[in-house]
């Protein structure tokens, strides 16, 4: 069943704030702090949407601000009326102004810098300037870099894709002059657009851009950099997170990219190239990227056949105890082993006790327990041999203990709910050992501390060990 996803606030205009925070003066003789407050609360009482109004300048001309003024100076610039270099400094200063991160790390504006920026058309200059600066790679990498930070705000994202800003860096990509740092930085700016925008993964996808990138992916000597960045862009077009227009078409996305242009097997070269001990922060990315493209049985088969599955296990064994690379591997592998193909693979190969061994060298970290039980229910679901092996291996007491260690954790306890129910569903004989162990008191525990994950899923497993008072 498709999520139902919360019906969308209708946005306010600056100048509807505006216009509230002046009648409040003029007619309430409020003081302009009280008034500003007093228009937020009333807005927010209606169920407005506030993100695209800079509530702090109400009143005030938006203009004279001075993201306004170094949009406006890059804006004649790239008019040819001023210095395009020192309008894109000046614009860089300014939003370096408004946040106490550095922009050069990535940092993420503030609504009030987003908002004004927004309004005063920086990200349009910024695709002109960008056209201007293809000759001169230092420059070019600073739009590129401004780009990617005026991205943090979905309403540049979305007029990114109404302004071609795809197409741009599709050409970015193509050009046999673009240094591979321009390349990263235009992928880096892509993987930016396309977050919960769907308009722009679909433009990514049409447009070829996506194509592109695989292509280059397959590059021996492609940076590491370039890897991380290209892999983003493939695992956002495949990952559904616009809760805006009725459907996705990530799932479509997957089908096309794995059978017209080879995603899956070229992942898997990535995969093999790059050295995960050394490097695990690309290594994470492509195995994030393999989950979201393994949308299918026919898929999930090609990236077995061919290896992959084999491969992402080898990766675990030397990586295990890097919590993020190890926490990446396991949900590529639980994604894989939605197929009953993979399954018997997986079981024969030894991962039940590689995933027992990974909950032990992370006892802490619910997130490596939860995609363990994951992978673990996958692997199990209508398999009564894995589940015989499961127990072998010491499935049981580590279900129990998990449950006993990460009781707040809802995702945690409902993982193991499932878990328990599919071993004993088809093997009765593992329905004594599950309750020696005291997993009925957990269970319940689990429905009533967690009744919205874990009422349903609590209740079969107690249902399907043998207990009747299941519903209580």
């Amino acid at each position: 069943m498709a999520q139902a996803w919360p019906k969308a606030k209708p946005k306010l205009t600056q100048e509807a704030f505006d216009e509230a925070v002046s009648s409040n003066i003029e007619d309430f003789d409020m003081s302009r702090e009280e008034a500003i407050k007093s228009a937020i609360e009333e807005f927010n009482v209606q169920g407005y949407d506030l993100s695209g109004v800079v509530t702090n300048m109400a009143g005030n001309d938006l203009q004279s601000h001075p993201i306004a003024v170094a949009c406006k100076g890059l804006r004649d610039a790239c008019s040819g009326q001023g210095s395009l270099p020192e309008a894109i400094d000046a614009l860089s200063s300014s939003l370096q102004a408004s946040t106490s991160e550095s922009l050069d790390a990535g940092a993420s504006l503030g609504q009030e810098a987003s908002v004004v920026a927004h309004k005063g058309g920086a990200m349009q200059a910024l695709l002109e300037a960008s056209k201007q600066s293809k000759s001169q790679t230092d420059q070019l990498l600073k739009v590129l870099k401004l780009l990617q930070v005026l991205l943090g705000w979905l309403e540049t994202r979305d007029a990114f894709t109404d302004a071609q800003g795809v197409e741009l860096l599709h050409d970015l990509l193509r050009d046999e002059a673009s240094s591979p740092e321009v390349k990263t930085a235009a992928a880096t700016v892509a993987e930016a657009a396309a977050r919960q925008v769907e308009e722009a993964k679909c433009r990514l996808v049409d447009s070829g851009t996506v194509a592109t990138l695989l292509e280059q992916l397959q590059a021996p000597d492609a940076p590491l950099d370039f890897v991380g960045a290209a892999c983003g862009v493939v695992r956002s077009v495949t990952t559904a997170d616009d809760e805006r227009p009725p459907a996705s078409k990530a799932f479509m996305h997957a089908r096309i990219l794995a059978k017209s242009h080879a995603a899956i097997r070229v992942l898997l070269g990535v995969l093999r190239r790059v050295p995960a001990a050394q490097e695990p922060a690309t290594a994470c990315r492509v195995l994030g990227t393999v989950r979201q493209v393994a949308a299918n049985e026919e898929i999930c088969r090609e990236f077995t056949d061919d290896g992959g599955v084999m491969a992402c296990l080898q990766v675990l064994r030397e990586c295990a105890a890097q919590r993020d690379v190890c926490r990446a591997c396991l949900g590529a592998l639980r994604q894989l082993a939605h197929s009953d193909t993979v399954k018997q693979l997986l079981a024969e190969a030894g991962a039940v006790d590689q995933a027992v061994r990974c909950v032990d060298l992370h006892s802490g970290s619910d997130e490596v327990a939860e995609v363990v039980l994951g992978l673990l229910g996958n692997m199990m679901l209508r398999q009564p041999e894995i589940c015989s092996k499961a127990a072998e291996a010491g499935v049981i007491d580590m279900v129990v203990e998990t449950m006993q260690r990460h009781p707040g954790r809802a995702p945690v306890q409902r993982q193991a709910c499932l878990v328990t129910r599919i071993m004993v569903a088809r093997n009765p004989e593992l329905r004594p050992p599950f309750l020696e162990r005291g997993v009925e008191a957990l269970l319940r525990t689990a429905k009533a501390s967690h009744p919205a994950l874990c009422r349903d899923v609590g209740s079969a497993a107690l249902r399907d060990l043998g207990l009747d008072n299941y519903n209580e």
